[in-house]
């Protein structure tokens, strides 16, 4: 094999891996999306109770 072919196939290597990478990591993301949107929602829940009880606190 030639210098260029060994190159050649050191590039695709790395690519495989970078985008092996990038699959598990979007894995990652669906697994965990269902946590991220029960506590934006209590969040959100949250920040609304305390905007009632500033209001409510400043109009007495």
């Amino acid at each position: 094999m030639d210098i260029n072919t060994e190159k050649r196939l050191d590039e695709i290597g790395r690519k495989l891996d970078d985008l092996h990478n990038k699959i598990s990591n979007q894995e990652n993301r669906e697994k965990y999306k269902p946590i991220f949107i029960v506590v934006l929602i209590l969040s959100a829940i949250l920040i609304f109770f305390v905007l009632i009880g500033v209001v409510s606190f400043f109009t007495g």
